[in-house]
């Protein structure tokens, strides 16, 4: 009669013991928090192990098919892409650019007067995309946020970002794009006019699958 209370006991702790267990296995298999980063911020430059940032170009998405992904050059020429959605190319991809290509980029924010910019953030309309640029000068950071719906952003600004695209070659990841121009009636022919990249809209470039996981960068 004595011993009732003993088992009893016992039975409780074992029984606090397996909860508890099940709460540490349950708490270790929690997915990793979604990345809350805007869109209308830039995330963090995607750099080599010990490598040094010295240039980016960020593309957010849109209420469409603009294309969503990252380009980090670094200060030795290494680049580091990372598709999102709406591009041929998901995740990362690592590369190098030429001492002339390098040269050449720089060449491109200087012509631009990219120094002197600023944020160019004011939502008149919201279907718009953003792109976000940063260029490092010593030990300074400049950035520049530019949403393709502020009619103050000088044109310098979107032709820097197509040339950035253009001398790192993101096309291959990004992926086709086509001319939102009408063709030009055969009486009076003309050369087609070049497209910058933020007003096209890809027609090869994929979506997200559905067994993907929800889009890592909380982009529309």
């Amino acid at each position: 009669m004595r011993q009732a209370p003993r088992n009893s006991s016992r039975w409780s702790w074992r029984w606090v013991v397996c909860v508890v267990l099940l709460c540490l296995a349950a708490c270790g298999k929690k997915k990793a928090p979604a990345d809350s980063t805007s869109i209308d911020q830039p995330h963090a430059p995607d750099t080599m192990p010990g490598g040094t940032a010295l240039a980016t170009l960020e593309r957010t998405g849109c209420y469409g098919e603009c294309p969503v992904y990252r380009l980090t050059v670094d200060t030795d020429g290494s680049v580091v892409y990372v598709g999102t959605r709406w591009v041929k190319v998901q995740g990362r991809q690592e590369y190098k650019l030429s001492e002339q290509q390098l040269d050449e980029l720089r060449t491109a924010f200087d012509r631009s007067g990219f120094m002197q910019m600023r944020d160019y953030d004011k939502v008149e309309s919201t279907d718009d995309d953003w792109a976000h640029v940063s260029l490092r000068r010593g030990s300074l950071v400049k950035r520049v946020r530019h949403y393709h719906g502020d009619n103050a952003a000088p044109p310098a600004l979107g032709v820097l970002e197509d040339e950035i695209d253009r001398i790192v070659d993101s096309a291959r990841f990004v992926g086709a794009q086509t001319p939102s121009a009408p063709a030009p009636s055969a009486a009076a022919p003309s050369e087609p006019s070049p497209v910058p990249a933020h007003t096209a809209r890809p027609t090869e470039n994929a979506a997200p699958s559905e067994d993907t996981v929800a889009d890592p960068d909380n982009h529309p």
